[in-house]
This record gives structure tokens, C-alpha cells and sequence, in this order.
């Protein structure tokens, strides 16, 4: 039962709310105790709140996944879970989401409300309209970023804030893009929406997206700063970003962004040199 549990909450979907912590390396105040203290409260206010979404989207949608190629395993879907455990275990994960939201600071507990709300709205409604879908998964990314920044309290720019919705959308599409792979002609009746989405379409949009986060990355880097080493940071950006389309444009079994993106050791790499030059970057200033 515990590992079916660990399972209804995905794990691997954590990976997003790493974005919470963004503000903290672009403030430069990753060295302050405090900060990361809250910084970290932050993120995992939003991996119980992102949790407990999950498990309401899985009941919402559990004959539709019953559907699936691989959802269908999911302990909801396949009955392994009972759907009153379910929802004890998602009121639990909200209610220890939103105290701790509480114990940083009110304006944590507003923007936590508003992802909250937003997805709510998203699993009864806006998931069935198509390109709004993807908007508001990737306006998701950029409700991570705010509440980072609420909760130590400091400066996000707004080149970041569209960086972060740009990589998002990208993000977004591809998800949408290796749903239609792994589903195929049952694609529709999982997901109606996917009947409006071509792979043609879906390619152009991470292409665009890629362009948008390139641009918006490239102007933070050089308006924000007077120093020009953080340029240097862009060719990380690109390199990764150019690496995740190859893998989504090519890859044929339908697998998620985030099992891409960690399966990649060149991707990981591109990651990992990225964060270490900021903290070289921040420290030589």
C-alpha cells in the first residue's frame, strides 16, 4: 500500500518545483541561512499542494485512464488504491501544504491559493480548450517562480517570469506531443483535446517556444547585469534546450518531458554546468 501511495503522488512530476528555488540563485541569496531555510519550506509546500493535485486529477479522470497505454497502471485506475483513501490522503497533503505556506508567510499561502484554484479550474474545465490547456500548465511554472520569490522576499524579474512561461509552454507541448505517440488512435478518447493537436503543429510550437525562451533568457543576461560572464551561461541554455527537442522530436515511445530530461546524461550535463557557472558567476561578483 505504501508504495502505491508514493506512486498516486508521481514522484517525478517533483522535479517542476525545483523552479520555486530559481529566485534564490538569481538573487544571489543562496548563501543566506534564512533564505534557504524558506526557499526550501517553499518548495516543499509546493510538492504536498502539486501532490495532492495529482491524486484530485486522478480521480477526476480515472475511467479516462483506464484508457490509457500506461495511466491505466496508476493505483486509481487500477483499483490498487480505494478512492476514499485517495481523498483522505489528498485533503492530508493540502492541509500540510497550505500550513506550512502559513508559517513562511501570507503571501506564500495567496499565490499556493491561486495554483490551487488555477488547477482545479483546469481539471473540470480548461483541459478540454485547446492551446489554453498548455497556457495554463505553463502559467503553473511561473506560479512556482512567484512563490519562491514571495517567500524570501526579494526582486524576480519579469525577463525571468517569461523565460520561465516560455520554457514551460515548451515543456508543455511536448507532453502533449508523446501523449499522441504513446496513445496513438486512442489518443482522443483519453485526452479530446489531443484530436485538435497535429505533430506539426505541436513541433512548431516547441520551436517557438524554444525562440522565446532564448530571447527572454539572452535580454535577462544582458539587461540585468553590468558584467558581461553571464553571457557565457546562454550557450548552456541553448545547448540544452536544442538537446531536449532532438529527443522529443525523435523520440517514438511516448515518454514524459521529465523521463526524457532525466534519462539524458548530455541534457543533465548542460543542466548541472548551468548551475554551476551562476554560483561560479555570483560569487566573483
Amino acid at each position: 500500500m505504501v508504495r502505491n501511495m508514493l506512486r498516486l503522488i508521481r514522484p517525478k512530476q517533483w522535479v517542476k518545483n525545483i523552479f520555486v528555488l530559481v529566485p534564490l540563485m538569481f538573487s544571489k541569496t543562496f548563501t543566506d541561512p534564512l533564505c534557504i531555510i524558506k526557499a526550501f519550506c517553499a518548495f516543499l509546500c509546493f510538492t504536498a499542494t502539486s501532490s495532492s493535485i495529482y491524486i484530485l486529477n486522478d480521480i477526476i479522470d480515472i475511467e479516462k485512464d483506464r484508457h490509457h497505454e500506461t495511466k491505466r497502471f496508476r493505483p486509481l485506475a487500477s483499483g490498487e488504491v480505494p478512492k476514499g483513501v485517495a481523498l483522505i490522503f489528498m485533503v492530508v497533503l493540502l492541509t500540510f501544504g497550505l500550513a506550512i505556506a502559513f508559517l513562511i508567510n501570507f503571501n506564500v499561502v495567496i499565490f499556493i491559493l491561486a495554483y490551487i484554484i488555477m488547477n482545479i479550474l483546469y481539471s473540470l474545465f480548461f483541459k478540454k480548450v485547446v492551446i489554453l490547456d498548455i497556457m495554463i500548465i505553463a502559467f503553473g511554472f511561473v506560479l512556482r517562480v512567484i512563490t519562491g520569490a514571495v517567500a524570501i522576499d526579494v526582486y524576480i524579474s519579469s525577463w525571468v517570469l517569461l523565460c520561465t512561461f516560455f520554457i514551460a509552454l515548451c515543456l508543455a507541448a511536448g507532453k502533449r506531443k508523446t501523449e499522441k505517440a504513446s496513445l496513438q488512435e486512442y489518443s482522443v478518447k483519453h485526452r479530446k483535446v489531443l484530436s485538435y493537436y497535429t505533430d506539426e503543429f505541436l513541433k512548431g510550437l516547441i520551436q517557438i517556444s524554444i525562440t522565446g525562451t532564448t530571447i527572454t533568457y539572452s535580454l535577462y543576461t544582458i539587461l540585468e547585469y553590468d558584467v558581461q560572464s553571464p553571457l557565457i551561461t546562454i550557450l548552456f541554455v541553448v545547448f540544452g534546450l536544442f538537446r531536449y527537442m532532438q529527443l522529443v522530436f525523435e523520440d517514438d515511445e511516448g515518454r514524459l518531458p521529465e523521463e526524457l530530461i532525466l534519462s539524458d546524461k548530455p541534457l543533465l550535463l548542460s543542466i548541472f554546468l548551468f548551475g554551476a557557472a551562476w554560483i561560479i558567476i555570483f560569487l566573483t561578483l
